[in-house]
């Protein structure tokens, strides 16, 4: 063989190497993507349980339980219309795929308005809760509950 059809063989199966390569990373992605989506959906479950744990580490007191009360509704109320919009979410995301750039864009856009209308949901029934809690209470509530889905 000479060297250009050794440099040729070399060439067609470094391509055909780089072009499996790219397929199994795309359907790798494809199927982390599904997987991070899935593992994403199942944070918004054991949602009493969550509330169990921040009621129990922030020591809400009786004078305390009705304004709480009023948050782990809003709180409730949030996880399960953030599980409905992840449903929605996995179905957009194969749709996107193959959409065109514009409509990929507006399913994004609602996507990030949805995400934003949560978190105001949760500010807006945070405060009233946070604005009677003592000083060691918010301390706590600073350390544990920035990290929660959701706030």
């Amino acid at each position: 063989m000479n060297k250009f059809t050794v440099a040729s063989v070399a060439l067609a199966i470094s391509m055909a190497f780089c072009t499996i390569s790219a397929q199994a990373r795309g359907a790798r992605s494809s199927n982390q993507d599904s997987a991070d989506q899935g593992a994403t959906c199942r944070m918004n479950e054991h949602v009493d349980g969550q509330l169990g744990f921040i009621q129990a580490e922030l020591k809400i007191s009786e004078a305390q339980v009705p304004q709480w009360n009023v948050f782990a509704g809003a709180f409730r109320a949030d996880k399960e219309k953030q599980a409905q919009l992840c449903a929605a979410a996995q179905e957009q995301a194969r749709s996107m795929a193959t959409a065109p750039l514009p409509a990929s864009m507006g399913i994004m856009a609602d996507r990030l308005t949805a995400r934003l209308d949560s978190v105001r949901a949760m500010q807006a029934a945070i405060a009233p809760l946070y604005a009677i809690l003592t000083p060691e209470q918010k301390k706590k509530a600073d350390e544990i509950m920035k990290g929660v889905s959701g706030m």
